[in-house]
């Protein structure tokens, strides 16, 4: 796998594509790391002919801020990609551009997670690629992904550096999950305490936001023995059944979504306890 530390070494690996082709499977050690860098060749792809600037900025910018209508993303953040999913993705590609002969990216998070019947429908789909529609596949487990997909797309290896593991924040994290499960604290200000510091942080808080979502995730996979880290299993989240860990998992993403905005970040945690409380007494009835 060629090592990328920063997007200059990304860009130096891509250099020589001058012809892209219409699927590209990039086998990487983490998807958290490599989507800024899948985003940025989903940019190459729809700017690489246009000739004015202008539109090349507007389009880079909307890329990045998650606007741009040519870009589709599939990112299951669960267990799997089912297959409405990925109907509602060839659905989409198959409309039209706004723009004239615009090009169109989809992006697949996971694919390996795909089930074999939706793989082969998947299988279909490349063989048989639409002007102008471009696949950006991600894996971290290449030897899971059907030969048959393989042959289909361009295969680029990359690796990323990951960052250590803050313990301390992890394991705040789970004790705060732990007690909301549990509902061994009544008192929502007494949560306020996992997040003092935080709070004074909307940086830091975001970031502890992404380790809740983690330790939810982690948890999620240990269920289905899928490949985890172990340490950011919350114990107490697996006597609930998957599709409440799920719902849980998409209230902390949306919620974590609403950080960099201007909300208020102890009205967000009032918002999240509240929520995630209603989802463990809806489990129970």
């Amino acid at each position: 796998m060629a090592r990328i530390d920063n997007l200059n070494d990304f860009k130096n690996q891509t250099s020589t594509i001058t012809s892209f082709s219409h699927a590209y499977l990039f086998n990487v050690n983490s998807l958290d790391k490599a989507l800024p860098y899948i985003k940025e060749f989903a940019k190459m792809i729809v700017i690489d002919d246009l000739v004015n600037e202008d539109e090349a900025i507007d389009i880079a910018y909307k890329i990045d801020h998650d606007e741009f209508d040519d870009l589709y993303i599939v990112n299951p953040n669960t267990i799997g990609i089912n297959t409405e999913e990925i109907n509602k993705l060839m659905n989409y590609m198959q409309t039209k551009s706004v723009r004239n002969n615009g090009k169109r990216v989809y992006i697949i998070f996971g694919f390996e997670r795909l089930s074999r019947d939706v793989s082969n429908k998947m299988l279909k789909f490349l063989e048989e690629p639409n002007e102008n529609i471009y696949a950006l596949l991600m894996t971290e487990n290449f030897e899971k992904i059907l030969p048959t997909i393989v042959s289909r797309c361009q295969v680029l290896n990359f690796t990323f550096p990951t960052d250590d593991v803050n313990i301390e924040i992890v394991d705040k994290m789970k004790e705060f999950l732990s007690n909301l499960i549990d509902k061994k604290k009544k008192m929502i200000a007494y949560e306020y305490d996992y997040f003092y510091e935080a709070i004074q942080d909307r940086v830091t808080f975001y970031q502890y936001f992404e380790v809740i979502e983690q330790i939810i995730s982690e948890s999620l996979n240990s269920v289905y023995s899928f490949k985890n880290k172990e340490n950011y299993v919350c114990g107490e989240l697996l006597d609930y059944p998957t599709n409440t860990i799920i719902n849980i998992l998409d209230i902390t993403n949306r919620l974590k979504c609403l950080i960099k905005g201007n909300i208020n970040l102890n009205l967000l945690i009032d918002r999240y306890i509240i929520e995630v409380t209603e989802e463990l007494v809806l489990c129970k009835e």
